[in-house]
């Protein structure tokens, strides 16, 4: 059973019986939906994390991108600092467009693309100054070769959709996923962009990776970017 209302505002209401799920899910596709936007929780207890929210489990199933919000409201709060993933994936670069695109949309002036890096990148165990001043050099190289990699990114973009704004690199040396989401809770981002996960198994949720971390503890409210 459905129900459609029509306004001038060019707003389609569709009403449908079933499970939030599914029906979403299959609308979604049907109607060709390019960004479904979620109210969310912030913090999800370990029950919540292992059987997954609403939002989560849509968030893996659709075929779109998705704007989770944890404190939406009618009067929009302005956005000011967008943090997007920088990570080295062939998704990246979209998702760092995505990130200026939307900072020009609601006007916020300053974006920083947060490069995460494995702690196995620096093959040095630290066990005196030596072993310290050869991990420190090889951090800076990385930090080097992430922020080269990004800026590259950064220049092939249109000139109007990232003049004006501030741009900042940062290179973070942990665990992915949790890394970049610590950083935005931090830094107190109003968004935080990232690429949609590539693989969503349950495997994966047992053992989490990337974006479970921060969809189970939300920093911020989140866009995931999915082509």
């Amino acid at each position: 059973m459905s129900q459609t209302e029509h306004s001038d505002s060019c707003v389609e209401v569709i009403w449908k019986e079933g499970n939030p799920e599914t029906v979403i899910t299959k609308a979604c596709i049907e109607l060709n939906i390019d960004l479904l936007i979620l109210g969310a929780l912030q913090h999800e207890n370990k029950f919540q994390f292992y059987v997954g929210s609403i939002a989560r489990k849509l968030t893996r199933k659709v075929n779109c991108s998705v704007l989770l919000l944890i404190k939406p409201a009618e009067k929009r709060v302005p956005c000011k600092h967008i943090v997007v993933n920088g990570l080295d994936a062939p998704e990246t670069p979209i998702a760092i467009k995505h990130a200026f695109y939307i900072s020009n949309l609601l006007g916020a002036q300053q974006i920083t693309i947060v490069e995460e890096v494995l702690p196995k990148e620096i093959p040095v165990d630290v066990e005196d100054d030596r072993s310290l001043k050869k991990a420190n050099i090889i951090k800076q190289r990385i930090r080097h070769r992430e922020d080269s990699r990004v800026k590259t990114i950064v220049c092939a973009l249109p000139e109007n959709i990232t003049k004006g704004i501030t741009v900042k690199t940062q290179s973070i040396f942990g665990k992915r996923g949790y890394s970049i989401g610590h950083y935005a809770e931090i830094v107190r981002a109003d968004l935080l962009v990232m690429n949609a996960p590539v693989k969503t198994s349950v495997w994966n949720r047992i053992f989490p990776h990337d974006i479970e971390y921060i969809l189970s503890d939300l920093p911020t409210d989140l866009l995931i970017v999915r082509t």
